[in-house]
């Protein structure tokens, strides 16, 4: 049975108040579409289970909890030919919500204000730290003496963690209800990031100064905040980061291009060692591998007399995080969509590098296909740490990749190969002990680049065929168009 079947054998909100209207399903089914299928979902209110015989066909798992054992008892006379729901006769206001794993909750219980500001509360408790949670809220529209769902949700309008991303079902003043017409849209979908503080920093005279502290760095899109147009009238312009690794600046290195194209007459400067190191530490020396031969660079510079708009001052869509880093500024930059489409990491390099790089590749696979192989010192780990799941997703899909890919290897481990269980691979090279840009130009050269989630592969993208073993979800700004995440 498919989805359009199943709505045919349920009723819509104007023959049943406590369910949802179909259109509400509807607009559920096209926005979840098949992105859910691997993840679990927590009803609040089952009712009679109409509603979670839709989530059923759209999340691996539905645990679905109602404190009347009666409606309970429906529900799964409704839902008998479903095998991925757990109903749970629980009341969710007197008992501890002790879930794990979850997605996405749907909340649709009791009404009143109080009940909806814990149910938001238990819901966002349940989210992961640097993780987003769904919310889904049906009534959000009811016309009741209660001031419910609709003011329960106003309450966090001004917390930067939690945005209304889509409204689902009847639009305002619709009959759906039959107690009273709808006074906003039916329903809304929200999100909740737990996202920690952090330091929106600036720099002014070669100093850097604390801006406060903020839970999404930048400017959200709809403020209309971009570059002052004196700043972009002196025409001298620095690219900077904040932080430092070799993936971090890699994703910025279209950005001297990409400014004098839209700025003819500018001039392009990238801060040197010293400067990098005046303001943050001891740093190495990142920027000056990805940006040096740069033709679209006019100097790396020791200091800087102005303000420097750095990583941190960029423009977000909070309804679409699927936005590059470097887009982000660009956008600040008051760049179009179209000005900054070509936007890939580029590095340039030398005569010399080329030849030395070539050599290489002669001498060690001649004219054969090759492929390059990276396992930083981030395989199997999260925030920082071993992690099993992590390391058996990191070895399997790698394995997989290099199955997939049987080729003589250059390679960049952080142990040997034999220890972390690939002592099977087609071994052209170890370059651990390579120049970097020359390991960059072989890797640019390689028909494919594997390697777990980290920078070096972000600056060849361009140039070959880059799989990166994913390890965090959602990867939010840190990649780069054509990277194949898996």
């Amino acid at each position: 049975m498919n989805l359009e079947e199943v709505l045919k054998s349920i009723p819509d909100k104007r023959q049943d108040k406590n369910t949802t209207s179909l259109k509400f399903k509807r607009d559920l089914i096209s926005y979840l579409g098949d992105d859910y299928k691997d993840k679990v979902c927590l009803e609040i209110g089952t009712s009679k289970g109409y509603s979670t015989k839709i989530l059923s066909h759209l999340f691996k798992k539905v645990i679905s909890c109602e404190n009347n054992i009666e409606l309970v008892n429906f529900a799964k006379e409704v839902n008998k030919d479903r095998d991925n729901i757990e109903f749970l006769n629980k009341d969710v206001y007197n008992t501890p919500w002790d879930f794990k794993d979850i997605d996405v909750v749907f909340i649709d219980c009791n009404h009143e204000i109080s009940y909806v500001l814990s149910d938001i509360r238990n819901a966002i408790s349940l989210c992961e730290k640097n993780k987003d949670i769904l919310l889904i809220f049906d009534d959000y529209g009811l016309d009741n003496p209660w001031e419910g769902v609709k003011e329960a949700i106003a309450t966090y309008n001004d917390d930067e963690r939690f945005d209304i991303i889509k409204e689902i079902g009847e639009p305002k003043g619709s009959d759906c209800n039959p107690r009273a017409l709808l006074r906003d849209v039916e329903g809304v979908i929200c999100k909740y990031s737990d996202l920690s503080k952090q330091t929106f920093m600036r720099i002014v005279d070669n100093k850097l100064y604390s801006a406060g502290e903020v839970y999404r760095l930048g400017f959200d899109k709809s403020d209309g905040l971009r570059i002052p147009d004196e700043y972009l009238q002196k025409g001298e312009f620095v690219v900077m980061r904040t932080a430092y690794g070799i993936g971090d600046w890699g994703i910025l290195s279209a950005m001297p291009r990409l400014l004098k194209q839209k700025y003819p007459n500018c001039k392009v400067y990238i801060p040197s060692k010293n400067l990098i190191n005046n303001l943050f530490g001891d740093v190495g020396d990142n920027a000056y591998n990805v940006f040096v031969n740069n033709p679209y660079v006019d100097k790396f510079i020791d200091n800087t007399n102005d303000e420097v708009f750095h990583d941190h001052y960029r423009i977000y869509d909070k309804e679409n995080t699927d936005i590059p880093l470097l887009k982000q500024m660009l956008e600040f930059w008051q760049f179009s969509e179209e000005e900054m489409k070509d936007s890939q990491p580029e590095v340039y390099w030398s005569d010399e590098e080329k030849k030395l790089g070539d050599e290489i590749i002669k001498e060690y696979v001649g004219d054969k296909d090759f492929g390059c192989l990276l396992l930083s010192n981030r395989f199997g780990t999260q925030y920082g740490k071993y992690d099993e799941k992590s390391y058996n997703n990191d070895y399997n899909k790698t394995s997989e990749l290099l199955e997939e890919n049987q080729l003589p290897y250059f390679y960049w481990s952080y142990k040997p190969l034999e220890e972390i269980g690939f002592d099977s691979v087609d071994k052209a090279l170890d370059m651990k002990h390579i120049n970097l840009r020359i390991q960059l130009y072989i890797k640019s050269k390689a028909k494919v680049n594997i390697s777990n989630q980290c920078g070096a592969n972000h600056m060849v993208v361009r140039y070959s065929k880059c799989y990166e073993i994913q390890r965090q979800f959602p990867i939010a700004h840190n990649f780069v168009d054509g990277e194949i995440y898996v």
